[in-house]
Order: C-alpha cells, then sequence, then structure tokens
C-alpha cells in the first residue's frame, strides 16, 4: 500500500506513535480520575483492607506474598495498590489514574510489538488500527475504571513486556534471552494468572508473523524445537493452572452448580458468541450480566458460525495467516473464562475480552488492509470506515463511562440490563444506604425471584420491613439469611435489634455475640443490652 511520504516518515518512529497513542488513550480514560470507589470488590482490594491503606510497608509485603484474598495469589496487584496508597493517599483517584496510565502503556506497548513483528510499511498502519481498537474499545471499561481490576492491566503490562522479550529471543534465540521472557511472564503471573495461555500465544506468533515455522499443505514443520525451547513456560503455566483451580474453588470462586458436559459445552459456545458480538456490535454493558436461558437453535446457530470460521482461518492459513493467528489468539486466551470452569454467580464479564479481544482486531484489521492493498479502488473506502469505526468505538467508550461513577449508578444499569440478582443485591443496598426503603424493598423482590438462595438480599429486605414496623416479616427474613449462610454477621445483628424490641435480651445478647464473633465491627453496646 502506497503511502504519503509525511504518513510513511511518521510511522518510522514508532516510539512516537505509540506515545502519542497512549496519550489518547489515557486522555479519553480521564474522566474516570473523578469517579469513586464501587461497593462491589473495591472492598475487599483497597476501602476495607488495612494492609492496602497502610501503604507499602514490611506488613504489607507479607500480606502480599502470602494473600490468596479474591481466590488467587497475586502478590504484585496488592502492592501496586499500596504504592498507590503511598503515594497518592486513600482517595479514589490516585487508584484510578495508576490503572489509566497501565492501560495506556500496553497499548503503545501493543503497537510496539506489531509493529516491530510485522515489518512492512503497510503493517504499521493496520498495528496502529489494532492498537487503537484495543485501547479506545468501550469493552475496556471495566478493566480500566473498576479498581479491583488492577489485575488485569497490571498483568497485561508485563503479557506486553515479554512479547517484546520474545521478539528479541526469535531474532537469535539463547537461553539468557528467553530467561527475560520467563522473568515477564512470572511477574505478570504474580498479577494475575491468567497469563497462562502466554506459551500457546508464542507458537502462534512463531507461525506469524515472526515465520519461525513453515507450513505446507495441512502440515506444520520445525515446531518440536519451538515447542521444546518453551516448555519451561509451559511448566509454570501448568503449575499456574492448578494452583488457580484450587485457590478458587477453596475461597468459593468456582461455581458450586453441576452441569453435565454437553450443557457446560453449550454455555461456552453461548460466551464465545457474547464477546464476538460485544467486541463488533458493543451495546448494553454492564458490570454483571443476568444469565440467558439456553436455547437448543440459538446453540446450535452460534456454534455452526464459530467452527465456520474456525475452518476458514485454517483453510486460509497460508495466504491469509492472520486469520488463524488472531482467531486462536482469541480463543486460547479466551478459555480459562469461558465457561468451561464456571467462576462464581457469572458466566461472561466485559473484563474477560481484555487480552482476547487482541486476537478478534488482528483478525479484521490485517484482512481490511490486505484488501485495500490488493484492490486499490477499495482503499479509501476501507481506510474510511476503519477510522470511522475506530472513532465510534471511543465516542461509545466517552458516553459510557459515567456508568461507573459511583456504585448505585453503576449497578442501576446492570439491574435494567437483565437484573442479575447480584445488581438487584447492590441496587437493594445503595437505596437502603439512601433511605428509599420502598424501591429497594422492590428491588430485593425481584432479586429474590432471580435466586432464592441468595442470603444477602434477604436481610437488606428484612431491614426494610424492619424499618416499616413489620417485625414478624423482618425477623422471618434475617432467619432465612442466617439458614442460608450461618457464617454472615450483619442479619445477627438485625435479629438482636428485634429481640431488644420484644424484651428478649438474652435472645439478643446471644446474636449480638454472634455477629462480634463473625467480625461485626457495629457498636454492640448501642443495642441498648444490659451487661449480664
Amino acid at each position: 500500500m502506497n503511502q504519503p511520504a509525511s504518513l510513511a516518515s511518521f510511522l518510522k518512529m514508532p516510539w512516537l506513535v505509540a506515545l502519542l497513542l497512549a496519550t489518547a488513550v489515557g486522555t479519553l480514560f480521564s474522566a474516570a480520575l473523578n469517579f469513586g470507589f464501587v461497593n462491589y470488590d473495591d472492598n475487599l482490594y483497597v476501602t476495607e483492607n488495612h494492609h492496602v491503606l497502610g501503604g507499602l510497608s514490611m506488613d504489607g509485603l507479607t500480606y502480599a506474598m502470602r494473600s490468596v484474598e479474591g481466590g488467587a495469589w497475586m502478590p504484585l496487584t496488592w502492592l501496586s495498590l499500596m504504592l498507590d496508597a503511598s503515594l497518592f493517599g486513600t482517595k479514589p483517584w490516585g487508584f484510578h489514574l495508576t490503572s489509566i496510565l497501565l492501560h495506556a502503556l500496553n497499548t503503545g506497548l501493543l503497537y510496539m510489538v506489531l509493529w516491530r513483528m510485522t515489518g512492512r510499511s503497510w503493517a504499521a498502519l493496520a498495528a496502529l488500527a489494532v492498537a487503537a481498537v484495543f485501547g479506545l474499545h468501550p469493552l475496556r471499561q471495566e478493566s480500566v475504571v473498576w479498581i479491583a481490576e488492577r489485575k488485569d492491566v497490571l498483568s497485561v503490562f508485563f503479557w506486553m513486556l515479554a512479547l517484546l522479550a520474545y521478539l528479541h529471543h526469535a531474532a537469535q534465540p539463547s537461553a539468557r534471552r528467553m530467561a527475560w521472557v520467563a522473568f515477564w511472564l512470572v511477574l505478570g503471573a504474580m498479577a494475575k494468572p491468567m497469563v497462562m495461555t502466554f506459551p500457546f500465544v508464542l507458537l502462534l506468533l512463531d507461525f506469524w508473523p515472526l515465520k519461525r515455522a513453515k507450513y505446507f499443505g495441512w502440515k506444520f514443520q520445525s515446531y518440536w524445537p519451538l515447542i521444546r525451547e518453551k516448555i519451561p513456560l509451559l511448566l509454570v503455566c501448568l503449575v499456574l493452572a492448578v494452583l488457580t483451580v484450587q485457590l478458587q474453588g477453596g475461597h468459593g470462586g468456582i461455581s458450586q452448580e453441576q452441569l453435565t458436559w454437553p450443557l457446560r459445552l453449550a454455555r461456552v459456545v453461548e460466551n464465545i458468541g457474547f464477546y464476538c458480538r460485544m467486541f463488533f456490535a458493543p451495546s448494553g454493558m454492564a458490570i454483571i450480566y443476568a444469565e440467558e436461558p439456553l436455547k437448543a437453535w440459538h446453540v446450535a446457530a452460534v456454534g455452526v458460525l464459530l467452527a465456520a470460521v474456525s475452518l476458514i482461518a485454517v483453510w486460509r492459513a497460508a495466504r491469509w495467516p492472520w486469520l488463524v493467528v488472531g482467531w486462536f489468539w482469541f480463543l486460547i486466551t479466551l478459555l480459562p473464562v469461558s465457561g468451561i470452569v464456571r467462576l462464581g454467580e457469572i458466566t461472561v464479564a466485559d473484563r474477560y475480552s481484555y487480552l482476547p479481544s487482541v486476537g478478534l482486531a488482528l483478525m479484521l484489521v490485517f484482512s481490511l488492509v490486505e484488501i485495500s492493498s490488493r484492490q486499490p479502488r477499495f482503499r479509501s473506502l476501507v481506510a474510511g470506515a476503519l477510522v470511522a469505526w475506530i472513532g465510534m468505538l471511543a465516542l461509545a467508550t466517552w458516553a459510557d463511562l459515567p456508568r461507573w461513577r459511583d456504585t448505585l449508578t453503576l449497578f442501576a444499569g446492570a439491574y435494567r440490563n437483565g437484573a442479575h440478582f447480584i445488581a438487584c443485591d447492590q441496587v437493594a443496598a445503595e437505596l437502603y444506604a439512601r433511605g428509599d426503603y420502598a424501591a429497594a424493598l422492590m428491588v430485593c423482590e425481584r432479586g429474590i425471584s432471580a435466586n432464592p438462595r441468595f442470603a444477602s438480599l434477604y436481610n437488606t429486605r428484612a431491614g426494610c420491613r424492619f424499618v416499616a414496623g413489620d417485625l414478624d416479616a423482618a425477623l422471618a427474613d434475617f432467619d432465612r439469611a442466617i439458614a442460608i449462610k450461618p457464617a454472615f454477621s450483619a442479619p445477627y445483628y438485625g435479629r438482636a435489634l428485634i429481640y431488644v424490641r420484644r424484651g428478649d435480651l438474652v435472645a439478643a445478647r446471644r446474636d449480638a455475640e454472634e455477629y462480634v464473633r463473625l467480625g461485626g465491627t457495629l457498636n454492640v453496646a448501642g443495642l441498648g443490652i444490659p451487661a449480664p
């Protein structure tokens, strides 16, 4: 593709291009500096975590190295949050600033990686477009703006550094250079274990654009030496996978819902289809999505489409290698969160697309640029379409960012988008805290109908009924919450209040003591229970 001389000269300064792109991405997300914490996991990671709020210290270092809070071992994530507290204090803007800067750096580094790998002048434009799509896409909001998801942007920062180190190794292989790759990979794993797919992505890149392996028809040759050099990386990732499953299971991060393999695979197909749709036409984004019932015809249609894309990508591998590389980058990096092992109460999440979306962008952009390279009459059309799409993505991100302003705004959007019971729980709790008990009660009813086994909803509904003076119904709800989750402290406090009202001070004291034993921090003396 012929380029104007000024543009060609500009693209020959990749660090400048990367810096300008990172600046644009950081500017777009800078609105988040005015947003607060979210009362959903931000309490675990920051607002109620005294180790983090205390900043960097020996105690904090010990906690970071030993903690498996959040269901994973991620000491670098904890240390980065502690560093924010030391540098900026405990206000949310400092934590947002670091996450925004990391995402901007990731975008610039992605451009540098693609620029170094692809080489040809026209490919520099494709690399720029891929990085721009990655950095500006509205699906990035959850990873960038949600402080609890620092692990996403931090782990991918080390992923990109590992890729740069691998390019250095690929140019002149050596054990020393591969050791640097392993070093950055381990740091990425210490931020978030999702980097476990990294060695498999390297094998894809060996085929294209690095061309370290030759392809003839349906056979790959010269792959064993490439696999052998990655065995240390594969072992690291195997340990990560086992450790992650054990930690997630031990901390309730893996759903106990038992699904047959056909149903589980059907859900995986639906989930992959969801990420494809949201990549090309993002709409109705939410921090948590209600689980849609599986429909056989829809699963079959999506499955056929995904299989067709896979076959076409493999069939065209010799001529359009970016199709197979991009498509399998997407599938492989999505695999840990695709639903094969279900994590918690969710099936899909915007943040899970952070790294996999690079593969889809690679497929789309390089194909369009190749078409315009071969068909000059389509060049202006393709360039205009790409620029317009990237501009629309940036505009959509800018327009959607305000929903992250506070907890109620964020979960109210999710509530309107399908009323997942966790969204109902968060909205009801926020409405209750603001004194809108009637609205909170209505939201609780909807959440309980969606999941009658969620203790927190019964606790909030009991509070609404208590305020309304319906003590019998409130007591029944507190009892139900305790029966579902005996280690949940809050309903013991509420039930103690009812017992005080009724003069049953023995029962009130028993519940108050259980509340304190389970970690409750409210002033139990305020219940008015006399000392024995």
